[in-house]
């Protein structure tokens, strides 16, 4: 048995023993990439599409998907998938913000905010703004109707 456990652990190496690469970007490179990647993101609103990747990015803002992937889990901190669903709980931010949204359900507002479910868009809007969507439209209201208030 402790031979065939070998064998096994043969097959799939330790993490640290894996080689490790990694790409370095100059910091002018840096600059470029998050102009574009801003300007990009504020513009076209790409999160909002289905099925986006980063393959999908690289095209479109030009820049190769290593380099992009390299600068969102670097400088920004985020992997893809989070640096998407940042910028959609954002917006989605906006649309309770600007009262868009009062006669969606969970499941319609994510959809119009580039989620595939309402779980997904809770776990994000949670990790993002520590509140579930439902929690931070009721907050939002109560602000709105005190400032009204007054």
């Amino acid at each position: 048995m402790h031979t065939h456990l070998q064998k096994i652990l043969y097959l799939f190496p330790r993490r640290h023993d894996q080689v490790v690469y990694s790409y370095a970007l100059s910091s002018e490179r840096i600059q470029f990439i998050s102009d574009q990647l801003n300007r990009f993101m504020e513009d076209a609103r790409p999160f909002l599409r289905f099925g986006y990747g980063i393959r999908d990015l690289a095209d479109d803002v030009k820049i190769p998907a290593y380099q992009l992937s390299a600068y969102l889990n670097r400088e920004i901190g985020l992997n893809f998938n989070d640096f998407l669903n940042q910028h959609r709980v954002r917006y989605c931010e906006e649309l309770i913000q600007k009262g868009l949204v009062a006669q969606l359900n969970l499941k319609g507002l994510a959809l119009q905010c580039g989620f595939n479910n309402r779980n997904t868009l809770t776990t994000a809007f949670k990790k993002f703004t520590g509140f579930t969507p439902s929690r931070y439209q009721k907050g939002w209201e109560k602000l709105l109707n005190s400032d009204l208030v007054e």
